[in-house]
């Protein structure tokens, strides 16, 4: 790591983000495109950066960061103090360890104590959709987020750095269904939809089409379910759409995710991110269809540990725990995600030397059976999917209403035999070891949150809390 490296990735570089760039005066901004390119070109290197160079690099931003929390916030310097955290320590990841796992729950009761106040920065509070629990309330440095976490809507290979140059001075995304708040406003341009069902009218689909043709927009950023259920029109449709596709907020199968590629033919873009803690991860285009991400580990640590917060080894499953480096206003310390997961040992086929994750999903998507075991909802969403057929159903939600019962309702496409239906039901109750009945159910609607977001699962638990009298 040289010099000017150094400089860029551990925030002492003498020309940080050029005063007076903001989100609002972001496209087109000459002096921001200077100042951004050769950063976002580090970025990209660092993913093949040996693990002792970049852990050179993550000691110091991991001293930085806890040395600033601790000289600007009362309550953050109690709070490390209470732990015996010891910063001038050589061991710095060890001193990190001695630090509680907390979840959303522990940030939620702190409250505004756990914001690092600054008068002379501009910050904006996000709320999360609040389909996994409370809404909860996350506070960011604009010039921040502009200056550290813009870089990685780029990381991505399928964007090469000759033509970022370009796409910094028009809008090229294309928001389908869903708003933006952040780094993606001053490149966007949103298209409404009211219900879902409006991708089943074609002079709608029309519109899409044309918008996407017409401003040449290569990012289509949606739910998933919403970009899955607009391929199989554009294949219905007879319509090359060359979009790179955004997945987020909905986890899908890796059929699905196969689906969408060889839809586009492009790439995939789907990232492992939270509003809490941003981008933590990217497939690169040899893991799609998998559950595999590259770690940026150069800006978040993640730590597997079990229930009790041990830290596990390599290849070892348990709870996902980050700890994010450039997150300064809203300090986000060992907090558990609420996904499960494990790091992988070996190294992925693409050539980064960037740890893989292997994420299994949230820790309540699982069927809890009738004989005290467990089934992944993932694994069965995935069978039944491959079972049904993509080009058949619309959409379709998985309900454990009972122990021994799952209901999954679908709104078809095309019409479904009863026959390949018991059929269906038979095989993915065999998956189960027969512990559950299964029930698929034609419907010809199904309910959105107020987020616009689907809730592919509904948990025991979840389901019974909705039908308590």
């Amino acid at each position: 790591m040289n010099k000017k490296e150094k400089e860029m990735l551990t925030g002492n570089s003498s020309d940080q983000l050029p005063e007076g760039v903001n989100l609002k005066n972001l496209l087109g901004n000459d002096v921001f495109i200077k100042w951004f390119l050769p950063r976002l070109k580090i970025v990209k290197e660092i993913q093949y950066w040996p693990e002792e160079k970049i852990n050179k690099l993550v000691e110091i931003r991991l001293r930085q960061f806890l040395v600033h929390i601790n000289n600007t916030s009362t309550f953050w310097q109690r709070y490390l103090g209470e732990h015996s955290v010891d910063l001038e320590s050589s061991g710095i990841f060890s001193e990190l360890c001695k630090i509680p796992v907390v979840d959303k729950t522990a940030y939620i009761e702190w409250g505004d104590n756990v914001f690092v106040s600054n008068n002379s920065i501009l910050t904006k509070d996000y709320y999360t959709s609040g389909t996994t629990g409370p809404p909860f309330r996350i506070r960011i440095d604009e010039i921040r987020n502009i200056q550290n976490e813009m870089i990685y809507v780029f990381e991505p290979d399928v964007f090469q750095i000759q033509h970022v140059n370009e796409l910094l001075r028009r809008k090229f995304i294309f928001l389908l269904g869903r708003k933006s708040t952040g780094l993606y406003v001053p490149y966007s341009e949103y298209f409404a939809l009211d219900n879902f069902s409006m991708l089943s009218n074609r002079q709608t689909r029309q519109k899409i089409y044309s918008k996407i043709n017409e401003y040449s927009y290569i990012y289509l950023f949606a739910y998933s379910s919403v970009i899955l259920e607009l391929m199989k029109y554009t294949r219905e449709d007879g319509v090359t759409l060359p979009v790179i596709a955004n997945l987020s907020g909905e986890a899908v199968s890796p059929e699905e995710e196969k689906f969408i590629y060889k839809t586009t033919g492009i790439p995939i873009i789907f990232s492992y991110n939270c509003k809490e803690a941003g981008k933590v991860g990217e497939k690169c285009l040899v893991n799609i269809g998998s559950s595999l991400y590259h770690i940026y580990r150069e800006r978040v640590i993640v730590d597997i540990v079990d229930e009790s917060g041990k830290q596990l080894e390599n290849n070892e499953e348990g709870n996902i725990v980050l700890t994010v480096l450039d997150r300064t206003i809203m300090p986000i310390i060992r907090y558990s995600t609420g996904d499960r997961g494990r790091i992988l040992s070996k190294l992925c086929s693409c050539g980064r030397l960037s740890p893989l994750l292997e994420l299994q999903g949230r820790k309540k998507d699982i069927f809890l059976l009738s004989n005290g075991k467990t089934f992944s909802v993932i694994l069965f969403q995935t069978l039944f999917v491959k079972e049904i057929g993509l080009e058949n159903i619309a959409r379709y939600q998985i309900i454990q209403t009972k122990l021994d019962e799952i209901r999954v309702n679908y709104i078809s496409r095309k019409k479904i035999s009863a026959e390949k239906v018991k059929f269906i039901e038979i095989i993915l109750e065999n998956t189960l070891n027969n512990q559950a009945k299964v029930n698929l159910k034609w419907v010809s609607d199904m309910e959105n949150n107020n987020s616009g977001k689907s809730k592919v699962f509904i948990s025991l638990e979840e389901y019974n809390s909705k039908n308590s009298i």
